[in-house]
């Protein structure tokens, strides 16, 4: 692009300029980390062959969205999604919407100011998420499920709380705040909905998935999942051994495809395919979770498939493992209740149950925290190598579906303590 070219793109974008923010973080890494549709990006001549899934140029840019699509970026401190027909520009460390709707969130839980202006007049925004839209000259800012603190410069200090789910017109006149519509509050639900599935859609870009068969060709072939994370961590094996536990085994399954922050996730969702097939405990009177020690000989197919979990713990350098499980009978004995074998372990289980017993009422439904060291069970196989292990007990007589989210819940307890989720 020559001289020429660029004094004319910055005459026009001081003619159609609607609104800058000047962000006040000035690290302008910009990324594209998800586009749907028909979007236009312009840069300048010399950023023609930029990876924009790396990083967007330093000085300008220019993106636009078509009526069915949207664009979501990225920095180091706040998402930012684009909505369909919207237009946004950066050019010397601002940002000019010159028509549309931008939803802007923090990624980190702190505040992100951003200061507005048009013709000279400043407004400074501080918040966690907001929507800024620009419409026929009119701007407005709709607040999300926090307060947005909305400064305007040469003000005398005099500062606006916008509350949240309200709205306000800024330009070209400060006026309100209003409630937002139920229309206004669907859309902006949306929004934040969408934005947390391309999130999530973003960091499952970087997750290695693969699935491996063992004892292939046999009545006991079956299938191991691996999700691995570029990003070093603790390494996680959940395994359901019980074929007649079969809420285990769809909570197993439902969590192969989800995002998580770092380590890896080795998924074992039927340990014993035979036993499952029939919806029995176990087969020929063997319980898998009775066969976890260390034996020269492996005669029968229990014994095998314990052997290539045990040797998973090796291979994989397993740190954490987790076994899905329903209890006997309604809270009887191993009923709602999480299992380990050693007492290094109180405070995690402690916190874990701290964490879901606060949400259930009455008291009789609470979980308990179980210390009960059972010799040939995986959980003590893998204390003895200095692995943390728990088994997540459900009693059997709740329905389907109260088993199924509760055992998510203690699941994602355990995952949050470890830092996948």
């Amino acid at each position: 692009m020559n001289y020429i070219n660029k004094i004319r793109l910055i005459i026009v974008l001081i003619l159609i300029s609607n609104i800058n923010l000047f962000s006040n973080n000035l690290d302008n890494s910009f990324k594209m980390i998800s586009r749907q549709g028909e979007t236009s990006i312009i840069v300048n001549e010399e950023d023609a062959n930029i990876d924009f899934k790396n990083s967007f140029p330093k000085d300008y840019f220019s993106v636009s969205t078509k009526e069915s699509s949207y664009l979501v970026l990225d920095d180091s401190k706040k998402y930012i999604i684009l909505m369909p027909s919207t237009k946004l520009t950066f050019e010397n460390n601002k940002f000019s919407l010159d028509y549309g709707y931008i939803y802007i969130k923090t990624k980190h839980n702190d505040d992100i100011q951003i200061t507005l202006t048009k013709e000279e007049i400043n407004y400074n925004l501080k918040g966690k998420t907001f929507a800024v839209i620009s419409y026929n000259e009119n701007i407005s800012v709709i607040s999300y499920n926090n307060a947005v603190k909305i400064s305007p410069e040469n003000s005398l200090g005099l500062n606006y709380y916008l509350e949240p789910y309200n709205k306000t017109s800024i330009m070209p006149n400060l006026n309100g705040p209003y409630r937002i519509t139920e229309n206004e509050r669907s859309l902006i639900d949306n929004v934040s909905r969408q934005l947390e599935i391309e999130v999530n859609n973003h960091l499952n870009e970087d997750i290695e998935r693969y699935n491996f068969k063992i004892m292939e060709g046999t009545k006991n072939e079956t299938t191991i999942y691996r999700v691995v994370h570029p990003k070093e961590g603790p390494n996680i094996f959940l395994i359901v051994p019980h074929g007649n536990e079969r809420v285990g085994t769809d909570v197993a399954m439902e969590r192969i495809n989800m995002p998580i922050k770092k380590g890896s996730l080795t998924i074992v969702p039927i340990a014993v395919p035979e036993a499952y097939r029939k919806n029995v405990r176990a087969i020929g009177g063997l319980d898998i979770n009775n066969r976890f020690f260390d034996r020269k000989i492996n005669r029968n197919i229990t014994d095998k498939l314990a052997k290539k979990y045990m040797d998973m713990l090796d291979e994989y350098k397993i740190d954490v493992v987790l076994t899905l499980h329903e209890g006997n009978g309604f809270k009887e004995f191993f009923g709602d209740s999480i299992i380990y074998d050693t007492r290094k372990l109180d405070d995690k289980v402690s916190k874990v149950l701290s964490n879901i017993n606060s949400r259930i009422e009455p008291m009789s439904f609470k979980f308990k925290q179980m210390y009960y060291p059972m010799p040939t069970t995986i959980t003590f196989y893998a204390t003895k190598k200095n692995i943390d292990a728990f088994g997540i007990e459900l009693t059997r007589n709740l329905d389907y579906d109260k088993k199924r989210i509760i055992m998510h819940t203690i699941l994602s307890e355990f995952l949050k303590i470890y830092e996948l989720e």
